[in-house]
């Protein structure tokens, strides 16, 4: 009854939007309608010249900034499996804020919202990159022609410089790519002659351990393998504020059923999964980083800078609410009320009562984006067209 209920409110709120908007004579937009009015005034600056609508030059002048993180459990075809379609949807919430405001409020800056998996992608492609550069830069100044082991010279400007990272490092390196989507475990091999600081006993003298004989049975899966997955979690799911990201060892490949938290360590001999919980070391940072692209290494040949991908791919897939901002030539705000919401929403109930009303606030948050992407796509198409708005 209660479902009933919010379905014919959701529709009534709907009906009254839209006549409200559209004229239904003749199906023109309403040129007093807030939509109308918007499209007076963005055909006017198409009229003056202005700027392409899909332009993001104005990206230059903002920095980009993790905000937070939430989850929700979901049902779908992309649950864990024959015997649960249930499964956890991760987003991340965050800024693009006016470069001079960024570290001191973001004054003036939009809000935005999109797949935790295509965020932190595109986040550790920068990292990379950015790592990739300065070691390039070090290395290029690092005056070893005359040193009797280049490599130990060259280690040496490294580390004078800060960057340890770049000096190679013996035995496999972990890799993060791997498992910023769910993926099963690469446990060490214990034939390795190098052992690569894997304590092969470990598993057999910590009770704890899933894979200790005395626990397999547990964990088995119908073909009788022990099988564990890792990769993303917000914090937010494990009674954090929604402020880190972490990775985390889990039973389902959609990792969403969380594995014991020493599983990573019981199956590579006691070494700990990086960016794990206990590290305290969060994948994704909350600096303030710059959406103009600067390369260390390349000429500055006085063309137009380039955007950093960081802040360009994410946004193109991202819930807007750009309400106040002066760079973008189409303010974005349809998700506004979905993304000031958005941590009441999205964010898991940790107490015994509160699963009902998260689930409940889930399914208004799917109406209002069904609304919201229905007015804009409405609204993308009207604008490239002569529109007849009508009093």
């Amino acid at each position: 009854m209660l479902l009933k209920l919010s379905l014919l409110s959701t529709l009534l709120i709907l009906n009254d939007v839209t006549a409200r908007t559209i004229n239904s004579s003749n199906g023109s937009i309403r040129a007093n309608s807030n939509m109308g009015k918007k499209l007076m005034s963005k055909a006017r600056r198409l009229e003056d010249g202005d700027a392409d609508a899909d332009d993001i030059g104005w990206m230059v002048n903002y920095d980009i900034k993790f905000d937070s993180c939430h989850a929700m459990t979901q049902y779908g075809e992309e649950g864990g499996g024959e015997d649960s379609l249930l499964y956890t949807q991760r987003i991340v919430k965050y800024r693009l804020c006016p470069s001079d405001a960024c570290s001191s409020g973001c004054a003036g800056g939009g809000q935005y919202v999109v797949d935790m998996m295509e965020f932190v992608q595109a986040y550790n492609e920068y990292v990379e990159e950015s790592k990739e550069q300065a070691c390039e830069a070090v290395a290029e100044n690092c005056d070893c022609e005359n040193a009797n082991d280049d490599d130990a010279c060259e280690a040496e400007c490294f580390s004078d410089a800060g960057l340890d990272y770049c000096i190679e490092a013996e035995g496999e390196e972990f890799e993060l790519d791997r498992y910023l989507e769910c993926a099963e475990i690469e446990a060490g091999q214990e034939n390795n002659g190098n052992n690569n600081g894997y304590n092969y006993n470990y598993r057999k003298e910590n009770d704890s351990c899933p894979n200790n004989q005395n626990n397999r049975a547990n964990y088995v899966n119908e073909e009788g393998e022990l099988q564990f997955f890792a990769g993303m979690y917000c914090d937010s799911e494990r009674g954090g504020k929604g402020d880190h990201i972490f990775l985390g060892s889990f039973l389902d490949e959609t990792c969403s059923y969380a594995a014991p938290d020493i599983t990573y360590k019981c199956l590579n001999g006691g070494v700990e999964l990086p960016f794990s919980a206990s590290t305290g070391e969060s994948v994704v940072k909350d600096d303030c980083i710059s959406c103009k692209e600067i390369d260390m290494n390349a000429d500055d040949d006085g063309g137009d800078p380039e955007i950093l991908q960081l802040c360009e791919e994410p946004y193109e897939r991202a819930g807007k609410c750009e309400t106040g901002m002066e760079g973008p030539y189409y303010i974005r705000e349809l998700e506004c009320d979905f993304i000031q919401n958005v941590e009441s929403r999205f964010s898991s109930g940790r107490g015994s009562n509160s699963s009902s009303a998260v689930a409940w606030a889930w399914f208004f948050a799917i109406c209002t984006l069904g609304i919201a992407g229905f007015a804009y796509t409405l609204y993308e198409k009207l604008h490239r067209k002569n529109v007849n708005l009508a009093a």
